[in-house]
C-alpha cells in the first residue's frame, strides 16, 4: 500500500469520526434540551398542579399566589387617580344625595351614553315601581362621558327630564368599566349612605320586582348584612390570544386562573359590603375586566363571601311564557319587544297576588 492510499483512508476514517462525534454530540444535547423541557413542563404542570390542589382544598379560590401578589402590590401599581385615589367629579347628578331617605333600595344600572332607548325600556317597566312592600326603590343610570357634543347635549336634557342619571369623568367605554364600577361605588359612599341594599345590574336586565323586594325585606328584617350575592364565574381562565376580545397577557395577569368572581350582569350588595369595596379599591391595583376586578379581586382581597342563588337569573326570550321565579331576567337577543312581555308578566303576577314557591 503506497503512502498515498494510507492518508486517504486515514483521512476517509477521520472524516468518519467527526461525523460520529457530531452525532453523539446532537443526540447529547437533544437528550439534554429534551430533559430540560420535560423538567420545564412538569414544574408547570406541577404549578398547575398545587393551584388545582388549592382550588379543590378550599372551594371557590385559587392559589394563595394571587392573594399574596395583591397584598403586597409595589405602590406604584396604586397611583391611578380614579381607581385609587378616588378623584372623581360627578358631572350630571340627581342632587347631593338619594331623594328617598327610609333604608332605600338602590338600583344602580349601568348604561351606555348611546343606550337612551334602553334606558327607556326600564323606565317603561319595572322602573315605574318605586315603593313595593312598604320598601321605597330610587333607579339611578351610571354613565360615562361622551366627546360627542350633541350626545352629551341629549343626555344632559334627560337627566334634567328624569333625574335619575349620574355620569363620572371618564370616557365611558368598554375597556373602561372599571372606572365606572369604582365610580357608583365612590357615588354611593358619598351620596347615597342610607341605602340598605344596593343593586347593580346592566341595562339589559329585568327585575322581578315583588320577588326580589320581598327577599330583601326578609333579610333587613333579620339584619342581615356583608350580602354578596350574584351569578358566580368559578375556574375561569384569562385569553392568552391578542386576537381574542377579552385578551389578558401575563404582564397584566400572571396567574393561570381568575379567582371566582361576579358576572357582570347583575349583583346584590348591602351598604356594609359597598363601603368595604370602595375602601378596598385604594389597595387593588387596576384590571381592565370589570366584572373580574370589582366581584372577583375586591372581594378575594377583603375575604368577602359571594353567595349564589339557585333562581338568582335567567334569559328572558326562554322565561316569557313561564311562571317567573328568579329575581332577574337578562334580555341576550336585546329584543325591547322582549323585556316588555317579560315585564308584563311579571306585572300580572302582581296584580293577581300570585305566591311564588320556586324560590330555593
Amino acid at each position: 500500500m503506497t503512502r498515498f492510499h494510507r492518508h486517504k483512508i486515514i483521512a476517509i476514517l477521520m472524516k468518519k469520526r467527526s461525523k460520529t462525534i457530531l452525532i453523539i454530540l446532537l443526540t447529547l444535547c437533544v437528550i439534554k434540551f429534551g430533559h430540560r423541557t420535560n423538567k420545564i413542563d412538569k414544574n408547570q404542570e406541577l404549578l398547575t398542579s398545587i393551584s388545582m390542589q388549592l382550588v379543590a382544598s378550599k372551594g371557590h379560590q385559587i392559589s394563595t399566589e394571587f392573594e399574596r401578589f395583591y397584598l403586597n402590590v409595589s405602590s406604584e401599581k396604586l397611583m391611578d387617580p380614579l381607581i385609587h385615589k378616588h378623584q372623581y367629579q360627578t358631572l350630571l347628578h340627581i342632587g347631593k344625595e338619594c331623594k328617598r331617605k327610609n333604608n332605600i333600595i338602590l338600583v344602580l344600572i349601568y348604561s351606555a351614553t348611546t343606550k337612551s332607548d334602553g334606558r327607556q325600556i326600564i323606565r317603561n317597566t319595572f322602573g315605574t315601581i318605586t315603593n313595593f312592600a312598604n320598601r321605597d326603590i330610587e333607579y339611578i343610570f351610571v354613565l360615562g362621558q361622551t366627546t360627542n357634543d350633541t350626545l352629551q347635549r341629549k343626555i344632559e336634557k334627560e337627566s334634567v327630564r328624569y333625574l335619575d342619571i349620574i355620569q363620572g369623568n371618564f370616557i365611558d367605554s368598554y375597556k373602561n368599566l372599571t372606572y365606572k364600577r369604582v365610580f357608583s361605588l365612590f357615588w354611593v359612599y358619598e351620596f347615597c349612605k342610607n341605602a340598605s341594599y344596593v343593586i347593580k345590574i346592566d341595562d339589559d336586565i329585568t327585575i322581578n320586582i315583588p320577588i326580589l323586594i320581598l327577599y330583601l325585606n326578609n333579610k333587613h328584617n333579620k339584619n342581615v348584612t356583608n350580602v354578596l350575592e350574584c351569578n358566580i364565574v368559578s375556574g375561569a381562565r384569562p385569553y392568552r390570544d391578542p386576537k381574542n376580545k377579552w385578551h389578558t397577557p401575563h404582564s397584566e395577569y400572571p396567574f393561570p386562573t381568575f379567582p371566582p368572581y361576579c358576572a357582570g350582569p347583575s349583583s346584590i350588595m348591602s351598604i356594609n359590603v359597598i363601603r368595604q369595596m370602595y375602601k378596598g379599591t385604594a389597595v387593588v391595583p387596576f384590571f381592565w375586566l370589570e366584572d373580574v376586578y370589582g366581584g372577583g379581586f375586591i372581594p378575594w382581597v377583603l375575604n368577602i363571601e359571594i353567595v349564589k342563588r339557585c333562581v338568582f337569573i335567567k334569559d328572558v326570550h326562554q322565561s316569557i311564557n313561564e311562571h317567573p321565579c328568579h329575581l332577574f331576567y337578562i334580555n341576550n337577543l336585546k329584543k325591547a319587544s322582549d323585556s316588555y312581555k317579560m315585564w308584563k308578566t311579571i306585572e300580572t303576577s302582581i296584580k293577581l297576588r300570585q305566591n311564588h314557591t320556586c324560590m330555593c
